[in-house]
């Protein structure tokens, strides 16, 4: 999560064409054609505002109301975080409506081109990287992290005995990344194209945001997302993802809703009355253990899989009407041929 205000005399380039080798600039071209032409309109910096409005008041929505679910809190703070959460949940909606942002351009991104650094950027992150630790010729795990670190040291001890060293990037909000085998890059100042280059030489990432997940669709990496918000948003274009769902709670109820549950017009009514519970440590090391497995041996998915990919893209087409569903939803009927992880996929 997480912006920064900053005081300027004038206004600022847009980050994309600042940083064309930055997280943020191969997100924006997830979108594809459509996200390039709202760009380009003559009114397009509005848009462009709207949408960054949109997306750091629905980051700051869903970070609230992971932390009104937690239990472990006083009532009487859940209950501020919840009227907070509301309050958010609110201002992205109306920024998302000024905006009128493009679809996820799903088809376009099963495809596109690998994208490649030049050669004199490329050299420079590779010093960079090795500075800071990284191996660049060793086989390379990227770890995105927002939520608790410690909830994944059982999946990095295991990475660490199958021989791969785990390079953190990102965003260190979460605090600092002590453990044997990971270089955490979070906290260092540096390029933003350094993330980029990490992702690029990396075997695989796991990540718990949306726009990292997406910038990997174009360096080809594949990846695990974890505790996405609902079955949409973040469900897996290509063929090598997984993704989790985050454990929804009811706050009215305290009811964790069933994965099914997700998929209906009632849940998108009533968001805005739900939290998140992070994942157990034993959830994430089996989701990582299924994605290092399909690398090594192919990929292969259940009948419980393939079952919620189908039900998936039918739920996105009766559910089209919805703003959150039209972005996010199947593209002209294809929602992905990733696949939601074992563990969650043969309960549902």
């Amino acid at each position: 999560m997480g912006a920064s205000v900053h005081a300027v005399a004038a206004p600022r380039p847009a980050r994309a064409e600042l940083d064309p080798f930055s997280i943020d600039a191969l997100n924006a071209r997830a979108f594809g054609e459509a996200g390039a032409a709202s760009e380009g309109a003559p009114a397009g910096w509005r848009a462009r505002a709207a949408r960054r409005r949109a997306s750091i008041w629905q980051e700051i929505h869903r970070e609230l109301r992971r932390h009104a679910g937690d239990e472990r809190l006083p009532f009487d703070l859940r209950g501020a975080l919840r009227r907070a959460a509301h309050r958010a949940h609110e201002r992205s909606e109306a920024a998302a409506r000024r905006a009128g942002p493009p679809p996820l351009a799903r088809r376009w991104l099963r495809d596109a081109p690998r994208v490649d650094m030049p050669d004199d950027l490329e050299r420079r992150m590779r010093e960079t990287a090795a500075a800071a630790g990284v191996d660049p010729d060793g086989p390379i795990v990227t770890l995105e992290i927002r939520s608790a670190v410690e909830n994944f040291f059982e999946a990095i001890d295991d990475l660490r005995a199958r021989g791969y060293q785990a390079v953190r990037i990102g965003r260190a909000d979460a605090g600092p990344l002590r453990r044997p085998g990971v270089v955490d890059l979070a906290p260092l100042p540096r390029s933003a194209a350094a993330d980029v280059y990490i992702l690029l030489r990396s075997r695989f990432l796991v990540c718990e945001g949306g726009a990292v997940q997406r910038a990997a669709y174009l360096t080809h990496t594949p990846t695990l997302l974890l505790g996405a918000p609902d079955p949409f948003s973040g469900y897996p274009v290509r063929r090598d993802g997984l993704y989790t769902l985050a454990a929804v709670v009811d706050l009215d109820t305290g009811r964790t809703l069933d994965p099914a549950a997700l998929l209906t017009e009632t849940f998108f009514r009533n968001a805005r009355n739900c939290g998140y519970r992070s994942h157990t440590p034993a959830e994430i090391r089996a989701a990582v253990a299924e994605l290092e497995e399909g690398l090594r041996q192919g990929w292969l998915e259940t009948d419980s899989q393939a079952r919620f990919r189908s039900r998936v893209a039918a739920a996105s087409a009766a559910l089209s009407h919805l703003p959150h569903v039209a972005r996010w939803g199947a593209d002209e009927g294809f929602i992905g041929d990733g696949r939601l992880a074992r563990f969650q996929a043969d309960r549902t």
